[in-house]
């Protein structure tokens, strides 16, 4: 199955389309790179969500990330949380506010098939890579590298960060076994910073039991958490009502853990359209780098080296599909 390839334009940026019989891909190179539109065609089903009150536009550089578009599929790097390096030689400088690399301009060229993007550092060093091949049957290959041409390991984090289109019967589904750590959780409803929960049930505050993996109703929560280590490399977004699906497939190895985001109306600052699931895989915890070091759960770019890593991102409908792209069965209510 061949890939068609086509720029445009979009509210005054270069778009770029990547789309075969099965999936649309849309990108804005000059707004990090940013995936804008992922559709699965067969249900023309829109899976990236857009706020529908905040414009594109380009990012300055270290620029607060709530006041743009909190729309798409960005990527972080290398830290999630603004924070001061911890380590020389880059020690004291400030890591901007979901990394650098989603407020810069990247570059990119179409060859065979391939989409390859790459963006420079301003104050690392690094050579940050992407590259996009769709497949058949709703697969889209996601390669990555980071090369760090400097005499010094750079200490990092990675997290895809995509705003997924949910309804309430959306449930986000992890490998057995799996537990999570608060990063944030607004009013604290469901305990303290770090603190550890089963998943997908667990108690609040109130003694009441709480559903961490349905998105469920528009209320004024919000929560970030991160897994425990994955025993299985993979996770996914489904609905229960129609069967509807997106999931990710990599080596947990190279993968290990899943940042889970419901936004129900708490945030940013009670915004009462955000309604979505930012779903993340990422390389480690929590979305601090300094606090990621201190613990050993960071990604590091070895001097004058590099670090590569892959994921295959699976769209469909129905559980047994689901449960083919994944390589296990699921219970959709766990």
């Amino acid at each position: 199955m061949s890939t068609k390839f086509q720029e445009s334009m979009l509210d005054d940026l270069v778009k770029l389309v990547l789309e075969n019989d099965v999936v649309q891909l849309s990108i804005l190179p000059e707004l990090g790179g940013k995936i804008v539109s992922l559709i699965w065609k067969p249900a023309g089903r829109e899976h990236l969500w857009r706020h529908p009150g905040r414009p594109f536009r380009r990012p300055e550089y270290a620029g607060d990330f709530e006041s743009y578009d909190i729309s798409g599929w960005d990527e972080c790097f290398p830290t999630i949380a603004e924070v001061v390096y911890p380590d020389p030689p880059w020690k004291g400088i400030t890591v901007p506010d979901h990394g650098e690399v989603w407020a810069l301009p990247w570059q990119w060229k179409f060859d065979a098939g391939v989409l390859r993007m790459w963006v420079h550092s301003v104050r690392f060093g690094y050579r940050f890579e992407r590259a996009i091949t769709l497949r058949d049957a709703g697969q889209v290959d996601i390669s990555y590298r980071v090369v760090n041409p400097t005499p010094f390991p750079l200490k990092s984090l990675w997290s895809m960060h995509p705003f997924f289109n949910v309804t309430p019967s959306s449930r986000v589904l992890l490998p057995a076994g799996v537990s999570v750590r608060v990063d944030y959780s607004l009013g604290w409803r469901i305990g303290s910073y770090l603190s550890n929960h089963d998943w997908p049930r667990t108690i609040d505050n109130d003694g009441e039991i709480v559903d961490l993996g349905l998105m469920g109703p528009e209320q004024p929560f919000f929560e970030k958490l991160f897994t425990t280590r994955l025993p299985a490399g993979w996770t996914a977004l489904y609905d229960e009502a129609d069967g509807g699906f997106l999931a990710f497939t990599f080596d947990p190895d190279a993968v290990p853990y899943v940042g889970i985001c419901h936004m129900r109306g708490g945030w940013p600052a009670n915004d009462v359209h955000s309604y979505s699931t930012i779903l993340e895989p990422c390389s480690g915890w929590p979305d601090r780098l300094d606090i990621a070091a201190s613990r050993g759960d960071y990604l590091e770019i070895p001097a004058e080296g590099e670090r590569t890593w892959d994921l295959t991102l699976h769209l469909g409908q129905g559980k047994p599909e689901l449960e083919h792209a994944i390589g296990c069965p699921v219970d959709s209510d766990a």
